[in-house]
Order: C-alpha cells, then structure tokens, then sequence
C-alpha cells in the first residue's frame, strides 16, 4: 500500500461505514461517554458528537469519544471534523488499528489518497485489513489514475470477502475502463447475483452491450435499471442519459427526450446530461430549448471542448455567426491546451 502523489480525481462510497468499532468497556466512564454511545446507536449522530466531546474534556485521553466521535462525524458526512478527531484520538491511541483505518477511510473522503494510503499501511502493521479496507485501498489507486494496482487489491477485497457486492462493483468499474470488458462483465453479473436488481451493475451491463455492438441488449439493460431504481431515494441520472443517448444515436431523438429531460431533472449539475439533451433538441428543430441545455453545459464545464463545439453548431443554424466562430475558437483553444482531453467526442 505505498503512497502515490498525484492529482486525484472523483469517486467514492459510504459503504465502508459498516466498520464497527467495539462499545465501550465497563472500566470506561459512564456518564456522557455512555449517552454518546446510546445516541451513536439510536442514530442520533449530531447528539453523539456533543456527548463525546463532554466525555473527552472531562477525562482526556481516558475512553475511546474522540474515536466514536469520529465516527459520529463520518455519518453526518462531515470529514474534516472527523478527522480533526481521529488524529488527536491516535495522539493518545497510536497503535489503535480502529482509529487508523478510520482515519484512511476519512482520507480518502477528502480526496487524499496518498496520505489515505500511508494510513493503511500503518493501520495494517497492526490488525489485518477487511475486505472493506481493502476496497478502499483499491479505491484510492482509482483516485491516483492507477487502475493496475486498483484493480490488484480490488482483487483482494473480493477474495478476502466475497460477498462484498461494493468491492465486486468497483472492480467492475476498474475492469472497464481498462476496455477489459468479459473482466468487467464478470464482476456485474457476480454483483447481480449478490442483489439480483441491483441498478448500477445492470446500467453498466448496458454500457458493455452497447461498447460491443448490441444496442436492443444495451436498451433493455438501461430500462431495467431505471425500472429497479424506481422505489430508490437517490435514483441515478446514469441509465436515463445513457438510454436517451443511446435512442439519439438510433435515431430515435423524440423517443430520447423523455430519458434525458428526466437526466436533467435528476442531476441540474451535470454538464453531460444538460449537453446530451441539448443536441437531441437541436436535433428534433427545438434550438431554443437546446440554446438553454447547451449554455448551461458550458456554463457549468467552461473547459469542456465538446460543449462548446456543440453550442458553436447550434449558433451556426440559427445564423449567429459571430457567436459560432467564437465557440469554435474556444473549443480549438481547449484541445490545443489539453490534448488528453477525456470528453466523449462531439455528437452529430
């Protein structure tokens, strides 16, 4: 698990919150350590976070409420604050496995994965990893663009916890965007057998059909899994853009509307989804409402090439000549600036 240095980009779950920590021991101090443990399991994590730290002034170092106030933290998602906490629990706890690993985790969170990493290593000289630990150590090297060694301890977290259906996704995910594809669609179908109408594995089941040429199999994926998310709080905006992208490059453009206005509807900030339905109302003779979706992409990715060249085609049909030439020269300027660009190429 050695530290990497360089530029991290995004990903990331709460799944590794299914860590649990041991409850308090009789010798440690009743009184507001033990009401932060009782708000801590109740769910009342806001409470918890008060009670631990009326414990922690009141015996400093002496009971484990920087550790449960940490935690506290993680589930209100606020990680600075955790690991403020951590880090002065390991100030009297160094060897504390628990807190170390709670503190990778918390790292990882903030974007950190170098730091995130050097902290497993610590925490595994002292306890083994779980196959959540490990997934996160896989998660930090997808962080660091390092999609070899992602997918070798992604690999460990599934063989030490098999049944880990967030560890089989991610693995999934690493797999294709290395192109290895049978790879990727292994670990899917191990995650639908794990949670047969789990969304996101059919949703990128579609992507794989529709990089292999098998768009009717790619179409029945998407619905599938915008069908499964339905009853879900957060429905992704994922299976609806790439179903309505789909139907576009079929031909389909008004059958594409009704997935990708639903994209929008779900994900305002998503510049791809406001683009994608931009082109498909370019594309179906409604330039007014794709001037919208396509001045909120660039808006919203003001670097984003593909956005600007698909705004400049737009100004061009409706006459606005100068201001097409002016997208033009910003989308050229763009690719000239970053050629190892990774937007999708422009869509016609």
């Amino acid at each position: 698990m050695n530290a990497r240095l360089t530029s991290p980009c995004l990903f990331l779950c709460l799944s590794a919150l299914c860590v649990v920590f041991p409850l308090a021991s009789p010798a440690q101090s009743e009184g507001d350590f033990d009401r932060g443990v009782a708000e801590f399991r109740a769910g009342h994590y806001s409470a918890a976070v008060e009670s631990f730290a009326r414990a922690e002034a009141a015996s400093p170092g002496a009971t484990d409420a920087l550790l449960y106030k940490g935690k506290s933290l993680v589930h209100l998602s606020d990680f600075p604050g955790a690991e403020q906490a951590l880090r002065r629990y390991l100030g009297s706890h160094p060897d504390s496995s628990d807190g170390l690993y709670l503190l990778g985790f918390v790292l990882h969170r903030l974007n950190r994965p170098s730091e995130s990493l050097a902290v497993y290593t610590s925490a595994a000289a002292i306890a083994p990893p779980t196959g959540d630990d490990l997934k996160i150590v896989g998660l930090n090297y997808v962080l660091l663009d390092d999609y070899a060694d992602a997918i070798r301890w992604l690999q460990s977290a599934v063989e030490h916890d098999p049944k880990n259906k967030d560890a089989w996704y991610y693995l999934g995910r690493a797999y294709y965007t290395k192109s290895q594809r049978v790879q990727a669609r292994q670990a899917f179908v191990m995650v639908l057998s794990l949670d047969p109408q789990d969304a996101r594995a059919e949703n990128n089941l579609g992507l794989i059909y529709e990089t292999d040429g098998q768009p009717a199999a790619a179409m029945e994926a998407y619905r599938k899994a915008i069908a499964w998310q339905e009853q879900s709080s957060h429905p992704s905006e994922q299976p609806y853009v790439n179903l309505g992208n789909l139907l576009m490059e079929q031909g389909q453009i008004k059958e594409a509307l009704v997935p990708l206005e639903r994209a929008v509807g779900l994900a305002p900030n998503n510049a791809f989804c406001h683009m994608t339905l931009g082109i498909a109302y370019r594309q179906n003779g409604e330039l007014d409402q794709a001037q919208h979706e396509l001045e909120a992409a660039t808006q919203l990715e003001p670097d984003n090439p593909t956005a600007h060249y698909q705004l400049g085609r737009l100004y061009k049909e409706q006459h606005a000549l100068d201001r097409a030439q002016a997208e033009f020269a910003k989308t050229a300027e763009l690719k000239t600036r970053s050629a190892g660009s990774q937007s999708a190429p422009p869509k016609r």
